[in-house]
């Protein structure tokens, strides 16, 4: 409720005395989420050979009690570590991580995801002297999670001299980046924190130094049942800060209290889907309800072209099918908003085939309709993904959304600067792709894996990492082929047993490209690949743990040092 008062502690830990002169950023640098501004993923330098670990560094303590209560899986999203020169900067989890007793059942509440209260979030400064990665200093905050059922991302962001840090109740610290000391809090929503209010994305800072974010305002009592509202945030170097609504930047969005077509259900209309039309041989609908107020979907990071323009994903607060791509000019009025809803027909038919299948559609069912729905297919931005969207090299923006009926995956779609559709290509889901300029034009690469299970719940894949060219058009494919399991002793043995015979899912959600087109990707096989921009391997390197995991995002420093994650952990791999 508004007025709670919460006082974060500023602490500086291991603080370096003698702060070195503070280094001027440059292309090869990874600032915040995706790199840069248009979170490309892209890195002016060469990174070195993944042939070793040079570093390893626990950043979540928790990660084994998580596991427990996910049946072996990891979902916590993860931050992408920051680099500036010498310095990088990682969060780390402290606190008390409270289990579920038995892990998994929920009870006693509040337990497991929902303990987040009792868990505090940090970021560390590291400095590397030589090959050594030292410890200078650490920031605790007070931020937490908005409550959905996977862990949302924590990402602060480099801008100018300060490290940007998310804060409780929508607000934010600018923190001394070399000495860790917070200059001010930073607070949009008033002179007490509300907590009530998250901060919902990753922060994205632009050209002059600015930090956008969005946030969000939850009921308390009953978050995802009453209506909520969001805001999109620019906090100017100086701490001055500007807000506009969700509602305002998507003018022609259902209202609030407006009916939003919902999905079947089993219990209600029986399989196949979609059911015969009605007596009145219109097309058969499911049941409509509220659509809640347009708000950010959670984990999505604004995104910032070149002309400044902002790009940020909405979505009806009670249905996900309602979903919006949206244009925010620098000062904060929108610019367009497109519907995500009627974009693609290839459902019923085209993607999904008319077999009468339990996952499938009717037989004689409308062509390219959404078996759930009966309508043209809507794409979805989904609060477990942190897919963000990707401002690219033309104006235009592509944005990783959501659809299910595909074998639960997605649909990439590309819009122009002026907010027209310019396509969509059927891919993995929840990514945020890279973006390689080359040769007078750019190609976009995602990950691409097919959510496909046999009757034993065996996962048949395939999965690919895939190089588009700028119209969504497959210019090569790297599959995932390695079957074995693996796991590292504390002598670092590996033990490995053969079980994934369909290879195993692209653990990535930003992947990270360097100067000469060789992609970085983190696989749930526990290794981090190296892919040519040709398609093909330039070598692996096993991390700790083969692991199915949230989708977690890479980076690269200055030195061309390649900063991946596995298993709570966060790896520096070089020569």
């Amino acid at each position: 409720m508004r007025g709670l008062a919460l006082t974060a502690v500023l602490l500086l830990v291991a603080a370096c005395p003698k702060p070195a002169p503070l280094e001027t950023a440059t292309c090869g640098d990874w600032l915040q989420w995706g790199a840069g501004p248009a979170h490309v993923g892209g890195s002016c330098v060469a990174a070195q050979p993944p042939a070793r670990k040079v570093a390893e560094l626990v950043s979540d303590p928790f990660a084994a009690a998580e596991k427990a209560e996910n049946d072996g899986e990891l979902t916590a999203h993860y931050q992408a570590p920051l680099a500036l020169g010498d310095d990088v900067y990682i969060e780390v989890k402290a606190g008390d991580y409270v289990a579920c007793r038995p892990p998994g059942s929920g009870t006693p509440e509040p337990c497991g995801v929902n303990s987040a209260g009792t868990l505090r979030w940090t970021e560390q400064r590291l400095h590397w002297d030589g090959d050594a990665l030292t410890p200078a200093w650490s920031f605790p905050t007070d931020w937490q999670p908005a409550p959905t059922a996977w862990e949302a991302v924590f990402q602060p962001a480099l801008a100018g001299d300060y490290l940007v840090v998310p804060g409780a109740g929508g607000t934010v610290f600018q923190v001394g980046r070399g000495d860790g000391v917070a200059v001010r809090r930073v607070n949009p929503f008033g002179a007490d924190v509300d907590a009530t209010i998250y901060v919902s994305s990753a922060l994205a800072a632009d050209a002059r130094g600015n930090v956008w974010y969005t946030a969000l305002q939850l009921d308390p009592a009953d978050p995802w049942r009453r209506d909520a509202t969001g805001w999109l945030v620019r906090v100017a170097p100086d701490g001055t800060f500007a807000s506009a609504t969700f509602t305002s930047l998507t003018p022609g969005a259902p209202a609030a209290g407006d009916a939003c077509v919902r999905q079947f259900s089993k219990a209600v209309t029986p399989r196949p889907w979609p059911p015969p039309d009605g007596a009145d041989g219109k097309p058969t609908l499911p049941p409509s309800g509220p659509c809640g107020s347009q708000r950010p979907g959670v984990n999505a990071a604004p995104a910032i072209g070149a002309d400044g323009t902002v790009f940020v994903v909405s979505r009806a607060h009670f249905s996900s099918r309602y979903s919006y791509v949206v244009a925010v000019r620098p000062d904060l009025t929108p610019s367009w908003a497109t519907s995500l809803r009627d974009l693609v027909a290839d459902g019923c038919g085209v993607l999904v085939p008319q077999d009468d299948s339990d996952t499938g559609c009717r037989k004689g069912s409308a062509v390219g309709v959404d078996p759930l729905t009966n309508q043209r297919p809507a794409l979805r931005v989904d609060d477990t993904s942190s897919a963000s969207p990707v401002a690219l090299p033309d104006g235009g923006v592509v944005y990783g959304a959501l659809t299910l009926y595909n074998d639960f995956r997605g649909h990439l779609v590309k819009l122009g600067a002026a907010g027209a559709y310019l396509g969509a290509y059927d891919f993995g889901w929840d990514t945020t792709p890279a973006v390689r300029a080359h040769d007078g034009t750019y190609s976009i690469v995602t990950k691409d894996n097919h959510y496909v299970y046999d009757a034993m719940g065996v996962p048949q894949g395939p999965y690919y990492l895939t190089q588009l060219s700028k119209d969504l058009l497959p210019e090569w494919k790297f599959q995932a082929t390695n079957t074995e399991s693996c796991a590292e002793d504390a002598a670092g043995a590996l033990a490995c047993t053969s079980d994934h015979p369909h290879g195993f899912e692209w653990c990535i959600n930003a992947p990270a490209l360097d100067a000469s087109g060789v992609l970085y990707a983190n696989s749930e096989d526990g290794r981090l690949y190296a892919v040519g921009p040709d398609g093909a391997e330039r070598g692996h390197l096993f991390l700790h743990l083969a692991l199915g995991a949230a989708y977690t995002p890479l980076a690269l420093d200055r030195a061309g040092r390649i900063y991946a994650q596995n298993d709570g952990r966060v790896f520096v791999l070089g020569r």
